[in-house]
């Protein structure tokens, strides 16, 4: 592969038929399919945001949404899961720069992420070196396939909520990271539309997450280029 937004467009393309055939398939499933998904990331769909520096794609943004865009004109949920799953980089380089190494090295350039970044449905209690997560996260997109998974927190304190950065504003938010097996999979996901995404509730319960593998969803990102 030569890291072109052409090239994954092209081995997309050749696979568009058949998750078009097969999305009867996905939606009965609630999920999609394994195969298809390990054939969608041998077309590098999973690694358009990844920093070449680890192994990916770095596309730009609008040449990403390209491929993004013919997965979803094949099936939906598909197209849906591709968003979710190669949304990694963009957030976790916002991570300390060798934790984000670190888990590319674990995973490689095509790790697939899931979880809710943008509502925090947990408590993350300071602890000594980092936090004690708790919570449930619905339409966790694509947890069944993850190799790595994200929950927003709000930080606590002897159980009570810290102040955010903005006086009178809302609490203290961190996201949390882990590896997928670190988490548990509630079967929710029994919707009318989006069936095969597989979006079922992910759930921590007392986990220790160390201060390293949290982020700020604001905040820099500690890897150069786009």
């Amino acid at each position: 592969m030569t890291g072109s937004a052409e090239e994954v467009l092209e081995q997309v393309r050749l696979l568009a038929p058949e998750l078009r055939e097969r999305a009867p398939e996905a939606e009965a499933l609630r999920r999609m399919p394994p195969d298809l998904v390990d054939r969608l990331k041998v077309a590098g769909a999973f690694r358009i945001y990844a920093p070449r520096s680890h192994g990916g794609l770095e596309l730009d943004f609008p040449e990403g949404l390209k491929v993004i865009q013919e997965v979803a004109k094949a099936d939906g949920s598909a197209g849906w899961t591709v968003m979710i799953g190669s949304a990694s980089a963009p957030i976790l380089s916002r991570m300390p720069r060798a934790t984000f190494d670190e888990i590319f090295a674990r995973f490689g350039p095509d790790m697939i992420q899931a979880g809710l970044a943008g509502a925090p449905r947990g408590r993350a209690e300071r602890v000594a070196g980092g936090y004690l997560v708790s919570g449930e996260w619905p339409f966790s997109s694509g947890c069944e396939h993850a190799d790595f998974i994200i929950g927003a927190c709000i930080v606590t304190e002897n159980g009570e909520p810290l102040p955010g950065p903005v006086e009178g504003g809302p609490p203290l938010v961190r996201i949390v990271g882990l590896p997928a097996q670190a988490w548990t999979i509630r079967d929710t996901w029994t919707v009318a539309g989006l069936k095969g995404t597989g979006s079922h509730t992910t759930a921590l319960k007392d986990v220790f997450v160390p201060e390293a593998q949290t982020l700020e969803l604001g905040g820099p990102s500690y890897l150069p280029g786009p």
